[in-house]
């Protein structure tokens, strides 16, 4: 009973560390969402413009609606802006707290998989180590991690 209590309270430390590094992931995540919300928008001012323009008919509404896209692209231009920003102060965040652990193998394992999103396999070919180990050291690092978020 007692050895389960430790194993749940381990795998909770490692699932706090784990949603503490996966802040850059879904920061990549955010900005490429925004990328492609903007090409849309733009590719169908473009499309738009071209077949009015081509038709010589401009209705005052038309206008109105490209004029719309145009400013819901630069606001979605200008949130795109912020969140690079912010993947830059999280991204350095969690780079300074990986470089606090004192074993290297924790930090190149935690540095490519959080930082670098590179997949298991890659990780555990680049640094010449078996894919358990590699996860194995993962699941180290991640405890290691949680000390530091926990008590800077």
């Amino acid at each position: 009973m007692q050895k389960n209590r430790e194993r749940i309270g381990k795998v909770t430390e490692v699932n706090k560390a784990k949603e503490y590094l996966l802040q850059v992931s879904r920061a990549e995540h955010r900005i490429k969402r925004l990328q492609e919300e903007i090409q849309t928008l733009q590719e169908l001012v473009t499309s738009t413009s071209a077949i009015s323009q081509g038709e010589r008919v401009i209705s005052s509404t038309s206008q109105d609606k490209m004029a719309d896209t145009i400013c819901t692209i630069e606001e979605k231009i200008e949130e795109w802006n912020i969140e690079v920003r912010k993947l830059v102060e999280i991204r350095a965040e969690i780079m300074t707290t990986i470089s606090k652990l004192s074993n290297e193998e924790y930090r190149g394992i935690l540095y490519k998989r959080y930082c670098q999103s590179k997949k298991w396999e890659e990780i555990a070919l680049e640094m010449g180590i078996s894919y358990r180990h590699t996860t194995r050291l993962h699941g180290l690092g991640l405890q290691e991690i949680e000390k530091i978020i926990i008590c800077p």
